[in-house]
Formats: C-alpha cells, sequence, structure tokens
C-alpha cells in the first residue's frame, strides 16, 4: 500500500504490529500504548483477536516531533523559555508601573486605606447604637406606625450621611503634606 508524506512523495507504507514498534523506537509495548494516548497516529487500533497496527514511518516521525516539542518546552502545556521570559517582562513592567504610581502619589498603601475604612466603619457603628438613645423620646411622643417609621428612617439617613461625608483618605492626604 502507497501513501504521501507530508512533502508529498508517495512511499511504501511499512506496517508493524505493536510489538515490532516499540523494538524500533527502543521503548516498551506499554508506551507505545501510552504515546497512542497522546496522539502517535496508528492504522489500526488492536482489540480482542485483533493486533494493534501502525505505520512505522508515521510513529518515528510522530516521535521524532514528540522529543523535539517536549526538548523545547512545549508538550502537555508546558511553557517554553519564549513564554516565561513574556511572563517574567509583563511582571516586572507591573512592578515599575506600581512603583512609579507610587513616586507620583497615585496609590495609597492598603493598610492606610485598611485603617481610613475600619474607622469609618467604626463612626457607622456608633451612630447606629446611638439611634435608640437619640430617638427613644421622639418615638415615644409618636402618634402612629407611619410617624415612628419616619423618624427611624431620618436618624438611619443621618448616620449613613455622616459616612457618605466622610473623607476615608484625609489623615492620608495630610500625612503627604497636600
Amino acid at each position: 500500500m502507497k501513501t504521501k508524506t507530508t512533502t508529498g512523495i508517495e512511499r511504501q507504507k511499512q506496517v508493524v504490529d505493536r510489538n515490532t514498534l516499540s523494538v524500533a523506537l527502543g521503548i516498551a509495548e506499554n508506551t507505545v500504548l501510552a504515546r497512542v494516548r497522546e496522539g502517535m497516529p496508528y492504522v489500526q487500533r488492536g482489540s480482542r483477536g485483533r493486533p494493534w497496527q501502525f505505520d512505522i514511518a508515521e510513529c518515528v516521525a510522530w516521535d521524532r516531533d514528540r522529543a523535539v516539542k517536549k526538548a523545547t518546552g512545549v508538550v502537555k502545556g508546558d511553557e517554553t523559555d519564549a513564554m516565561l521570559n513574556r511572563r517574567l517582562l509583563t511582571a516586572r513592567v507591573k512592578r515599575e508601573e506600581i512603583e512609579a504610581a507610587k513616586v507620583a502619589e497615585e496609590v495609597v498603601p492598603v493598610d492606610e486605606v485598611e485603617t481610613a475604612v475600619v474607622s469609618a466603619f467604626t463612626g457607622v457603628r456608633q451612630a447606629m447604637l446611638a439611634l435608640p438613645e437619640r430617638s427613644a423620646l421622639r418615638l415615644l411622643a409618636a402618634q402612629d406606625e407611619t410617624e415612628i417609621k419616619e423618624i427611624l428612617r431620618e436618624e438611619i439617613d443621618l448616620a449613613l450621611h455622616a459616612l457618605a461625608d466622610l473623607d476615608l483618605l484625609e489623615s492620608w492626604d495630610d500625612d503627604t503634606g497636600d
């Protein structure tokens, strides 16, 4: 049986069984099956009473290409040196951009933001906890449910406006001299 190669030249197809192929490639028979799972070409899949059949030239070419890819780091999702260098360059550029933003005072240290947020939430918590004390007398004087709801909405709104009016980075601005 004749077949065309990737270069277009016709050649005689030499079909061999799994044992012969394993000897030709210098690998175990089980390794041949592992390579088939990786994509090694075969002519006929083996089953009960039917032996595996391989075109030895195609398998040798496939195994050679696999070895080259493995040596250059492109097998099974491995990254090539070029890909690793690109990731490294990208990380360096990002780090330099962050450093430039720090120098230009365009970023705020995380610990200072955390301190400001904790302070803001502490203020809201205190305002919410003060609601009963601040509104108790007004609630006692209320005539109906609608008036009670309105008083509570006003008090909650007051506490939330205090949060909205906070300048979370005011202390950071003061430290930097702005």
